[in-house]
């Protein structure tokens, strides 16, 4: 019998992981799963189109929301979007991981955590919908997170379009979100914080990992951010809400970074 190499089985796991379907099923196999050694390597299985998700979620364009926070239809179908958003996270950090083959075994302990962490934002936004009478698939659900991530060549691409542009507009939405819905849900407003407080974290995750990457591949950091951000074009849809200083800084943004993050500096924005 011919002996499976640590780094592939390694490998194999996080890729039932992404196909498990849905965050409950992802959580478990999480749980079993440790990180391999230092340096171990391994090719980049195919990713599916598609990651798992229950036979009953319907992919398509989410309803328009046509009305403020305060009527109780429109905060459910936004933390409809964000519940998807949370599950796709745990996608995004497995794929972080398998993309990281020689990474230290830090590195890819720390992308499980935070793979798990989103899998704890989803069960709290899941049910903070069902006592809303909104549950997890009424509304159609998009794979544009996936699709961004599948588009990125390596890891270091990886850390800059995922945990350092689109998870970080995150941090831009929940901090002009928070204050608002406080005054019509406060147990909304309790799941949102803990989600954006975490969040932080995982942002940071992803600077630390890809300066260090950077630095392995004899790259500046910031220079690397400027030209995977122009590459990918990510600056062509504004984004919905003022940066985030304070959190973004909190999460390692430099100034230059920050800079290169108005619409006006990227020259890709309408």
């Amino acid at each position: 019998m011919t002996a499976i190499h640590p780094g592939e089985a390694y490998a194999a796991q996080l890729l039932a992981i992404i196909q498990a379907p849905g965050a409950e099923a992802k959580d478990q196999l999480l749980a079993s799963c440790r990180p391999p050694l230092a340096n171990q390597i391994w090719q980049l299985p195919k990713l599916p189109s598609r990651p798992g998700r229950e036979d009953w979620l319907r992919e398509g364009k989410p309803p328009r929301r046509r009305r403020g926070l305060q009527h109780p239809n429109s905060r459910a179908q936004f933390l409809h979007a964000i519940w998807h958003i949370e599950v796709s996270a745990i996608d995004l950090a497995v794929l972080c991981s398998l993309s990281g083959a020689g990474m230290p075994e830090d590195f890819h302990a720390e992308q499980l955590r935070i793979a798990r962490e989103e899998a704890a934002h989803a069960a709290l936004v899941a049910a903070r919908l069902e006592a809303l009478g909104h549950p997890p698939g009424r509304d159609p659900v998009h794979f544009r997170l996936w699709e961004a991530a599948c588009a990125c060549r390596n890891l270091g691409e990886h850390l800059v379009v995922i945990p350092r542009f689109l998870e970080a507009r995150g941090l831009d939405v929940n901090a002009d979100l928070l204050p608002r819905i406080l005054a019509y849900d406060e147990a909304s407003h309790a799941v949102l914080n803990r989600i954006y407080q975490d969040e932080i974290g995982h942002v940071a995750s992803g600077t630390r990992w890809h300066h260090y990457w950077c630095t392995r591949q004899g790259l500046q950091a910031e220079e690397h951010f400027r030209q995977v951000i122009e590459e990918h074009a990510l600056l062509r849809h504004p984004s919905p809400a003022p940066l985030d200083h304070a959190g973004r800084r909190a999460a390692g943004f430099s100034t230059q970074e920050l800079d290169c993050l108005q619409p006006s500096a990227g020259g890709n924005a309408p």
